[in-house]
């Protein structure tokens, strides 16, 4: 009976030291997370130049970084999950600490002046699924690294100083939905990778030096809504059924380029096409009778190529709201 007393007590003076050192390991880590995120972010702090000094005021180790300005942190783990600096008129770099912040979520800091290359610690943040960093100073290539971010369904670099070839940089982003590239100095051809982007909605690569044809694979994307290439160097012909496999396509922007052959048939049958911008090129021949029934079309964009034939004697564009550009357009069977 005593033993059995004895071993009782035994062990609930186990369970009870089990307990407390379980509850001691988890404030301690969540101790250590915590100062992992503060030291992270006050690397940033020093790595940023703000004149209006907001940062350097407001960012002060006598408050929880969850009331930061620019910071939020999620409800269960009190961990920074998002990160907007956007249109605050500050200037510097994004340090390497902030590849330690492992609950980030969204990352903005578009609108500043923001500069130099992004550190490859960048690639461990994991949970990142928002990354805009358009309208800054940044530069260097497409970093490799960032197929490493698989969460992520957000990218812009729009506005910056990138540089270097994209072929073979936009594979592995599985959940990316739109890339907003445009306004940089991206250069060489586009590979068929994008047949590894299954969500992509939105595609805008506008403003850089691309040249070559595009990929086959990029008109198979069926939830893709728009295409963006506008003033590149790309060639080569459009696909005749271009439409067969984009149900959800609204808006085509390939202005500006050498594109050339006749205009696709297969653009009547992009039913929910609302700007169609193909201006500038060497497009040849007839407008497709497919155009003109594009009821959904707001902008039109055809100038400048080497169109011939009339326009029909009724048009159905119903919601077409924006300037109707056929200048250059040449008037043979009147």
């Amino acid at each position: 009976m005593q033993r059995t007393y004895f071993l009782f007590v035994a062990a609930l003076v186990l369970l009870h030291f089990i307990a407390t050192s379980s509850a001691s390991i988890i404030v301690a880590n969540n101790h250590n997370n915590s100062a992992s995120d503060l030291n992270a972010l006050l690397a940033f702090k020093a790595a940023i130049f703000d004149s209006q000094r907001i940062i350097p005021t407001n960012w002060s180790t006598s408050t929880s970084v969850c009331n930061w300005i620019g910071i939020t942190c999620n409800a269960r783990h009190h961990r920074v999950a998002a990160i907007d600096l956007s249109y605050m008129g500050i200037a510097g770099t994004i340090p390497p600490q902030l590849g330690n912040l492992s609950f980030l979520v969204r990352l903005n800091v578009m609108n500043n002046s923001f500069h130099g290359h992004l550190p490859t610690e960048i690639s461990r943040l994991h949970r990142l699924k928002y990354i805009n960093l358009a309208s800054n100073d940044f530069e260097g290539e497409f970093p490799s690294w960032l197929g490493c971010l698989s969460a992520l369904q957000y990218l812009s670099f729009r506005d910056n100083g990138f540089s270097g070839p994209l072929s073979g940089r936009l594979s592995n982003f599985t959940k990316l939905e739109t890339i907003s590239l445009g306004f940089n100095f991206f250069t060489g051809n586009l590979s068929e990778e994008f047949s590894a982007l299954p969500k992509l909605k939105f595609l805008e690569i506008q403003q850089n030096q691309l040249v070559g044809p595009l990929p086959r694979a990029l008109f198979n994307l069926s939830s893709l809504r728009s295409i963006g290439f506008t003033n590149n160097s790309l060639s080569g012909y459009l696909p005749a059924h271009i439409c067969d496999y984009l149900p959800q396509l609204q808006g085509i922007y390939l202005s500006w380029n050498y594109f050339e052959g006749e205009i696709p048939s297969g653009i009547g049958e992009c039913s929910g096409l609302q700007i169609l911008s193909l201006s500038h090129n060497k497009f040849r021949g007839y407008i497709p009778n497919g155009v003109w029934n594009l009821t959904t079309l707001i902008t039109l964009y055809l100038g400048d190529n080497d169109l011939t034939g009339k326009l029909p004697t009724s048009l159905c564009f119903e919601k077409l709201l924006y300037i109707v550009s056929l200048d250059a357009y040449v008037w043979r069977n009147t």
